[in-house]
């Protein structure tokens, strides 16, 4: 039996289509004892706790459902932690460095620039401070699909720092990539297919968003971009994650944006961003399958690094602008100055352009201007966390009369300050100091309530955090966001900080307490034999 079994593997693999497509290109392969572990690691971007059992009850994931249902997963509660972004989370689980950011988007102190992680001069920046800073990359000899940072993979594929294709590919003859789409064929018939049903249900949606008072050219332009993201941007993961297995790297990231672009733009509980997670379910199965065939013993990780809440934008509530109502503040305070802003705008759409090509960067350019160097005001807001920093230090009188301004008069719901090594909270209802007073702020129900105090303390404590931290969300108010989007992350909401981690029950977790990306990190280097 144990012959007949070898020789039905080598067979399998000699029919295999990225067996034959491997040979032509002559990648390197793993040739080691096909009881060599291996790790593939499944991100699915933005989803929530709460919004993943919601999928499986509705039966929107079948196979992950049938994974739990066998008991060969178990499915975890994970804090995805302070900010809430995927940049932080990347940050701990590729690197071991918490706090990586502040936020999305914040002020470089050293330029005086807002810089945003979309971008890839300063995902790259960011990523070359973690790897000084003594983290080690657990991607290393792997590969990554769009990621903000690369984990140190040698294939990085669409990913800010290394947009388009990686090497093995992008370097290949048109002949071999003729050969490539052939040899796939089933899999780009399944594209088209899906591509047209996707670009169908976006131009319903447009319609929908139009007549429901949504910018008609925004609603345009989101047309390409849903199906790009959604679709044509997973499926061409898919395929190369296959490659990659198939050859034996050690390990594979694959991060699949279609959700979290979906619930950005219509809202987490939405039926269009749960309509995505059909085929990121049937991706994972595909990449399971293709795991279970492998040159290596892999197991598959399925998580996400942060949820999302459903938000009302700033300028909705209130108006008029988060900036606008800043710079009347300061001037009413005595401290008229020019405050340069990165405001308003989503990340909806602007993801695309990881596809790389020259076409793709001029029909989604980043349209909105850079702040320049220079000793001026800055405020950065992109989401439901803003970091407002002055031009000039203050003395403690005027910082409280600016904090109360900003909750009384701008109407900002948490107003954080760091000082004397404490960090004072302003609210409404008045002024309060972290970590003590976490229960107040964010509610003695909140599932993380014994981290949060502890995080913003550390977040406000980054070196490239605001002078003033704006936040979108405490107990008893309405999220809000800063920017133009229905579902936002990065603060301290009970959705937002709730992630999740469908992991094999063999996996060498520690035993009690909730899953941190930290034992995430920590279990993954044990499966990769790493110190």
């Amino acid at each position: 039996m144990a012959w007949f079994e070898s020789f039905r593997h080598r067979w399998r693999r000699y029919l295999n289509r990225s067996e034959w497509f491997i040979r032509l290109l002559d990648l390197p392969c793993f040739d080691g004892p096909p009881d060599t572990p291996g790790l593939v690691l499944i991100q699915i971007d933005g989803l929530a706790l709460p919004q993943l059992e919601r999928a499986l009850k509705g039966r929107r994931m079948p196979h992950l459902k049938r994974w739990l249902r066998r008991g060969r997963y178990r499915l975890h509660r994970h804090y995805a932690g302070l900010p809430a972004t995927t940049p932080a989370s990347q940050g701990m689980l590729f690197y071991g460095i918490g706090k990586a950011v502040p936020a999305f988007s914040f002020r470089d102190r050293e330029s005086g620039e807002v810089i945003r992680m979309y971008e890839p001069g300063p995902a790259a920046a960011v990523e070359a401070r973690l790897r000084r800073n003594g983290g080690r990359p657990l991607l290393e000899g792997g590969s990554a699909y769009v990621d903000n940072f690369t984990g140190g993979a040698a294939e990085p594929h669409f990913c800010p720092a290394a947009i388009g294709w990686g090497p093995p590919l992008r370097g290949a003859p048109p002949w071999i990539l003729g050969l490539f789409a052939f040899l796939h064929l089933p899999s780009f018939v399944r594209l088209a297919a899906l591509l047209a049903i996707e670009l169908g249900l976006a131009v319903v949606d447009f319609l929908r968003g139009v007549i429901a008072g949504q910018d008609f050219f925004k609603e345009l332009k989101f047309i390409p971009t849903r199906v790009g993201i959604v679709i044509l941007l997973r499926e061409l993961s898919v395929i190369g994650a296959r490659l990659d297995i198939a050859r034996g790297l050690p390990v594979v990231h694959v991060n699949l944006l279609g959700y979290d672009e979906q619930a950005h733009r219509r809202g987490p509980d939405s039926r269009f961003a749960h309509w995505t997670l059909k085929g990121i379910d049937d991706a994972v199965a595909r990449i399971e399958r293709a795991a279970r065939r492998g040159r290596r013993r892999y197991q598959v990780w399925v998580y996400s690094d942060h949820g999302q809440e459903r938000v009302i934008p700033y300028v909705h509530r209130h108006g008029r602008h988060l900036d606008d109502a800043v710079r009347d503040l300061l001037a009413d305070l005595g401290l008229a100055c020019r405050l340069q802003a990165d405001v308003g705008k989503g990340i909806q759409t602007l993801r695309i352009r990881w596809f790389g090509g020259k076409r793709i960067q001029r029909l989604f350019p980043i349209d909105d201007d850079p702040v320049k160097r220079g000793r001026t005001a800055a405020l950065a807001a992109l989401g439901p966390v803003g970091h407002l920093y002055l031009d000039r230090p203050l003395d403690r009188d005027l910082c409280e009369r600016l904090a109360r301004g900003l909750v009384e008069q701008v109407r900002v719901p948490l107003v954080l300050f760091h000082r004397d090594g404490r960090l004072l909270a302003w609210t409404a209802e008045g002024r309060y100091t972290l970590p003590e007073d976490a229960a107040i702020l964010f509610g003695d129900d909140h599932p993380w309530l014994e981290y949060l105090g502890r995080d913003w303390l550390e977040l406000c404590r980054h070196p490239e955090a605001g002078d003033f931290v704006l936040v979108g969300w405490r107990k008893g108010v309405q999220p809000l966001t800063f920017a133009i989007e229905n579902g936002a992350h990065a603060g301290a909401g009970p959705n937002e900080t709730s992630a999740f981690a469908c992991l094999p029950r063999d996996a060498p977790l520690p035993a009690g307490a909730p899953l941190t990306t930290a034992d995430l990190r920590a279990a993954a280097l044990k499966i990769l034999r790493r110190q």
